[in-house]
């Protein structure tokens, strides 16, 4: 029997994940870079692993995931909060990041978990899957900055808003 372990991080699975509730203390740890124009950045994180065990031509894969958010990469201009409306559009649009993570996540799991793979072809495919899978959700979130206007166009942020609700209710 032929054990193959490949881990993006060494982690420990997770049973159900819910996306996380961004609060300004506890997720946003890091120096803010005072040369971006910026006033806060979430820094989230994916990571996926897997074990494969072949016996002849059947295959068995047991993945792991994690998503969430870097706090250590993660700051915030607190001069750049004015008052507790500013702080509350901003936080939104930042939970907005998070919320496009938890969808890679999950999408991702489904995704990675359900597709058919052979002996011949699980390696190539597993890795080809899961950088697809990162581009399209990389690309969501700069798009989701550029037409919110970083959550400054509140009619777009609204709309993404919509959005996340419709597709994180698929999720239940």
């Amino acid at each position: 029997m032929l054990a193959i372990l490949l881990l993006a991080t060494a982690f420990a699975p997770h049973e159900r994940i819910y996306p996380e509730t961004l609060d300004w203390d506890t997720h946003f740890r890091a120096t803010p870079d005072q040369n971006s124009q910026y006033a806060a950045v979430t820094s989230t994180i994916w990571q996926y692993g897997y074990t494969a065990k072949t016996r002849g031509n059947n295959l068995t894969i047991d993945f792991s995931f994690l998503a969430g958010v870097d706090a250590n990469k993660s700051w915030v201009k607190r001069e750049r909060i004015s008052n507790r409306n500013t702080s509350k559009i901003l936080l939104n649009h930042e939970q907005g990041h998070v919320y496009i993570n938890f969808l890679l996540l999950k999408n991702g799991e489904q995704i990675l978990r359900n597709q058919q793979y052979t002996v011949q072809n699980y390696k190539r495919l597993v890795d080809e899957t899961a950088k697809k899978l990162s581009k399209f959700y990389n690309n969501m979130q700069d798009r989701y900055d550029v037409e919110t206007k970083h959550g400054s166009d509140l009619e777009a942020q609204q709309r993404w808003n919509s959005f996340f609700e419709s597709e994180l209710s698929k999720l239940e």
